[in-house]
């Protein structure tokens, strides 16, 4: 496959980069000024570890920023784990020539085993975890971030779309918002292998492919946001599924 790979600019978030800091900061004095995880961040942070992601380009450089941001201030910040010396780019051509010659999402036991140019462990330190760094692979792939919430569209044929990553509040921990967090996103995409359940495209292997988080029952219909009831679609089945209860169990049965 011919592929074109550039890595796009990602829009800015609305919060400024010092304001983020900050926020790091005062997470970072929860954990006694000691590198945390994303979904760390999350529990105790009103600011999605994605929009802090998406304006360090990964979280990985969010812990590095803080560093240098405590140490300008005389705070000793303890790192556990060393940044990789790749580069984005680098990292992203190994994991897209090995996705595409084993044809699916690599796990640890088929990476090691294959002629690899870059190891395995070198990702979850670049990126904070394995998990981040498919999806961060899977956004650059399909030229854009994977969409939070499903389109449903209405008899009247309008589209609802739920809250952006931006507008998501940390008191929002119950199941009756729109809004699904980065963590819970990254385990769906993970456990449908970052492809689309119904068809099986994947933007890695793929061009064009887009995936989206669908609610199995739509949430217009009281379906929940929770880990049983979403799963991964391309866009063109998320459209085609609009606010109908089908899952990858009703599509094998019927086939």
């Amino acid at each position: 496959m011919d592929f074109k790979f550039e890595l796009r600019k990602h829009q800015r978030s609305k919060i400024p980069k010092e304001d983020i800091l900050l926020e790091l900061e005062r997470v970072a004095k929860i954990y006694k000024y000691v590198d945390f995880k994303q979904d760390d961040f999350d529990k105790h942070s009103s600011i999605s570890s994605y929009t802090v992601y998406r304006e360090f380009g990964s979280w990985q450089a969010a812990i590095n920023a803080l560093f240098d941001h405590l140490k300008a201030k005389g705070i000793d910040f303890k790192l556990t784990t060393r940044r990789s010396s790749y580069t984005d780019r680098e990292l992203f051509d190994e994991m897209e020539r090995i996705w595409l010659k084993l044809g699916h999402q690599p796990s640890k036991n088929e990476w090691i085993s294959i002629d690899y140019k870059i190891s395995y462990d070198t990702y979850p330190r670049h990126f904070g975890s394995w998990q981040s760094a498919c999806l961060k692979f899977i956004e650059l792939k399909s030229g854009q971030t994977v969409t939070m919430e499903p389109l449903e569209i209405s008899k009247e044929g309008k589209k609802f779309v739920g809250e952006t990553a931006e507008n998501r509040n940390g008191s929002q921990k119950g199941f009756n918002t729109r809004t699904i967090s980065l963590s819970l996103r990254i385990k769906i995409l993970s456990r449908d292998k970052f492809k689309c359940v119904f068809c099986g495209k994947s933007p890695a292997t793929d061009i064009g492919t887009k995936l989206h988080i669908d609610h199995i029952i739509p949430f217009s219909k009281g379906g929940k946001s929770i880990l049983e009831n979403l799963q991964t679609l391309c866009e063109e089945c998320n459209l085609g599924k609009s606010n109908q209860e089908i899952n990858s169990v009703n599509i094998s049965k019927d086939v």
